[in-house]
């Protein structure tokens, strides 16, 4: 199971949708993390806390692409905020 790390909001900024660090965080990681409208959706869940294989149902249900696609996009976008350190 994953989830977000605490002291991070969501936010639009110019036309982006941005996860920005607060309170503690802000010393821990420098910078924002980009997400696109897939992103968001994946946040929104990795905040209450979700599995890969939730992750990729959900992708597949509202992008309507098959479930090993939407595993893999899923498996890429939990390593990649792994490796922004915002995950626990």
């Amino acid at each position: 199971m994953y989830r977000v790390k605490e002291g991070f909001i969501i936010r639009k900024i110019g036309g982006s949708i941005m996860a920005v660090p607060t309170g503690t965080q802000t010393s821990e990681m420098h910078g924002m993390i980009a997400l696109n409208e897939s992103g968001e959706l994946l946040w929104n869940l990795l905040e209450k806390g979700t599995t890969p294989e939730e992750l990729a149902e959900t992708l597949a249900e509202h992008y309507e692409v098959e479930k090993s696609v939407a595993l893999s996009d899923a498996i890429r976008f939990i390593d990649m905020l792994k490796e922004q350190g915002a995950l626990q």
